[in-house]
């Protein structure tokens, strides 16, 4: 038996699979790390004359803090960052600390005197954006459009739907107020999830003296890639260490894929997790058995993906929706629904069995190997097995001429 981990809340879950059905683990990459990430970071602070340029004539700094699957790194980014403006002569009285809701907590004592603000979508004070031009309108958090200079600092990772995540979500949705989030996501004309992606990028370029800290993690979690500059540059520069890092190519399909969707905080609520869901289908059987570990602590996470789901009418019926009027969440159950036409799928969660079959339409486990077991009941003894610990921090894709065997 090989025994693999998988994240599932803030702790970890086993499975043990039979060694000769094990197809293969599908991981990010272990890559050759940056000797000294805070060292570069410093190095490209002190050399980017713009910035340094920009920071002194700033009476007013907003360093902008995202999620991170490694939260030291960002904390030793930040502080790398906050300790070499410090050097060059910006008080750091001058400078303000926005966390996302999911960026990691800061040891107050090695900062100083920054002033940090956990921004809350529901109660933080937010300020239309000016000079975005599309048809949304955001309003971001205070202290970010009001700063003369804005310094962003996060993880750029694949995202399933979006294309990607992390770093270009920091400014929207990730300081953006509730009601401009929702707006953002529900009741859209014309476009796609893709076009999401897109238009927050469109929203961070709208924003005046802007730059941006951004790095890519390997296997182990260590930073293969740090860079600063726009986010236009940094999402460039980034881009073929992320593919570097992330992508798999799938050269044999398994009869059963047993995933977890990453951990906290991908696994906060289904709604979240099933980000993570379509790193399954590349690895798998037409026909194939999908088991997912996601703790989802709370719960579902939306009324409007729950509604969609519990609706349980045909994918197409949803899909033709959608064509009409595009909602994300309504777009994750018409994924959900279109997967489950193919697949069985099971779900490790704290989810009651009642809503995980009655509503969205799974099998409810109570362990990843008792779900496996069932599993390899139903199919057969000899079915064939992948695993993939960490979905979120993956990219999958068929090869060429991939083997259904």
């Amino acid at each position: 038996m090989v025994e693999i981990w998988l994240p599932y809340g803030s702790s970890e879950i086993p499975v043990r699979v039979p060694e000769e059905r094990l197809v293969e683990i599908l991981t990010p990459h272990k890559l050759s790390p940056t000797d000294d990430a805070p060292t570069e970071l410093k190095r490209l602070v002190e050399s980017n004359r713009s910035l340094l340029d920009a920071a002194k004539a700033a009476r007013e700094i907003c360093i902008a803090v995202g999620a991170s699957s490694n939260s030291g790194v960002t904390a030793d980014a930040t502080r790398t960052l906050v300790e070499t403006l410090t050097s060059v002569g910006v008080p750091r009285t001058s400078v303000t600390l926005v966390r996302t809701i999911d960026a990691p907590q800061f040891d107050l004592n090695t900062l100083g005197e920054v002033t940090i603000i956990a921004h809350d979508p529901a109660s933080t004070d937010t300020v239309p954006l000016q000079g975005f031009k599309g048809d949304l309108a955001p309003a971001v958090n205070a202290a970010l459009a009001d700063s003369d200079l804005k310094i962003l600092v996060g993880e750029l990772k694949p995202h399933h739907f979006l294309g990607r995540s992390g770093l270009c979500d920091i400014v929207f949705p990730g300081l953006a107020s509730r009601d401009s989030i929702r707006n953002h996501l529900v009741d859209r004309k014309g476009i796609t999830a893709m076009d999401l992606h897109r238009e927050r990028l469109e929203i961070t370029n709208s924003i005046k003296n802007l730059f941006a800290v951004g790095f890519v993690l390997d296997s182990d979690r260590s930073p293969s890639k740090i860079t600063l500059g726009s986010i236009d540059s940094c999402m460039k520069d980034l881009e073929q260490p992320l593919q570097t890092a992330c992508a798999n190519t799938v050269n044999q399909t398994a009869d059963i894929v047993v995933m977890s969707v990453g951990g906290r905080p991908t696994d906060e609520s289904l709604l979240r997790a099933m980000d993570a869901f379509p790193a399954a289908l590349p690895s798998l059987k037409g026909d194939g058995v999908i088991i997912v570990a996601a703790e989802c602590p709370q719960g579902h996470g939306d009324t409007e993906f729950y509604d969609w789901c519990a609706e349980r009418k045909e994918p197409r019926y949803l899909e033709a929706r959608l064509r009409h009027s595009f909602n994300y969440n309504g777009f994750k159950a018409a994924f959900l629904l279109r997967t489950l036409e193919s697949h069985r799928i099971y779900l490790v969660s704290t989810i009651p069995d009642h809503y995980v079959e009655g509503i969205f339409g799974m099998k409810a486990a109570p362990t990843v190997n008792s779900a496996l077991q069932t599993a390899q009941r139903t199919i057969g003894s000899d079915s064939t097995i992948s695993v993939i610990p960490d979905a979120s921090s993956i990219i999958t894709a068929q090869a060429p001429s991939h083997s259904q065997g």
